[in-house]
């Protein structure tokens, strides 16, 4: 099955098609929550990111950084899942020749894979200012800006 076929299959299910059919004040909400969630989620990933980058909190461990700010990378990428995948299947097809929406695709495959591994273990080491924490401060800050602009000019190149 083709990437073009999943997406139709999913647009057309029973499920899309509800979600399609359902009032615009819930689309609105939808995209209100989206929106909530990458503000969570950058706001936990610039105050990390910041404090690696030797430019923010430097007085505070950066381990209790990340220990107080996981609950806004979780409550905001849930928030990001549900949502835009409450956005995305009835409008499947849509996205499909969006340029923007795979960048946002692989940037987000790409952002996910290096907070889970390279982020966190750099975090969790404590090392600050050094080379790697900079450069993986600043990795991680521009991949998730990213995704934040690929996924806004998505509407924009619709």
């Amino acid at each position: 099955m083709s990437a073009l076929e999943f997406f139709k299959t999913l647009q057309s299910s029973e499920f899309g098609r509800y979600v399609g059919g359902l009032d615009h004040l819930f689309c609105a909400v939808l995209e209100l929550g989206h929106i909530a969630g990458m503000i969570l989620l950058l706001a936990s990933v610039l105050l990390t990111s910041l404090n690696l980058l030797g430019l923010g909190l430097s007085k505070v461990p950066l381990v209790q950084i990340q220990h107080s700010t996981r609950k806004l990378f979780w409550t905001g990428l849930t928030l990001l899942l549900v949502s835009g995948l409450l956005i995305f299947i009835p409008a499947a097809t849509s996205y499909y020749t969006n340029d923007f929406f795979w960048a946002k695709f692989v940037l987000l495959g790409v952002a996910l894979l290096v907070y889970f591994t390279l982020y966190r273990w750099v975090a969790a080491s404590g090392s600050r200012g050094t080379w790697l924490a900079k450069t993986t401060g600043g990795l991680v800050l521009s991949l998730w800006l990213g995704v934040a602009f690929a996924g806004r000019f998505i509407g924009f190149f619709a």
